[in-house]
């Protein structure tokens, strides 16, 4: 008899807030009606679930994950469990001390969100200027030693990292 299937990833979709405005998202813009967002209390207690149950990764996801004040706790909660963490972000409100902070509590990985690998096209579908800074998060993120992800929805042309 095989084993029972067991979950391999936790998406944990912390807030439904982003700074970006994405002609794709599937996030509710009607932030009234999604207001009680899950506390780091029972944040930490989804992660300790997770793990019983055979988890062994988790992806901090939003909205934008970095607009949590408590996503290092969250962060260093994971590290403790000994799951693999994944932060998928636009990189928007990211700041370089906070990166460091979080790879020091033991985020593995950073996974930046880019719409398009044109800058005007990235930043229309966006819906603000966002594309240079993208890019600029994406090098904090390798300057740091983690292995970057890019994720974007538009395959019209190849992107290609810059250099360093």
């Amino acid at each position: 008899m095989s084993p029972a299937p067991r979950p391999y990833t936790l998406v944990a979709e912390l807030t439904y807030a982003c700074p970006l405005h994405c002609v794709y998202c599937s996030n509710p813009i009607d932030f009234a009606r999604h207001r009680d967002l899950l506390d780091t209390a029972t944040w930490r207690r989804v992660l300790r679930q997770a793990e019983r149950l055979g988890v062994v990764q988790v992806n901090f996801t939003g909205g934008e994950p970095l607009l949590r004040p408590d996503l290092e706790a969250l962060v260093e909660e994971a590290r403790a469990l000994d799951l693999y963490t994944n932060l998928i972000t636009s990189g928007l409100p990211l700041e370089r001390a906070r990166l460091e902070r979080l790879r020091r509590l033991g985020l593995d990985n950073v996974q930046v969100s880019i719409q398009d690998a044109r800058p005007a096209e990235s930043d229309r579908i966006a819906g603000r200027e966002a594309f240079q800074r993208k890019l600029e998060v994406a090098r904090w993120v390798k300057e740091l030693g983690f292995p970057l992800t890019v994720n974007t929805c538009s395959t019209a042309r190849t992107w290609t990292a810059p250099a360093r």
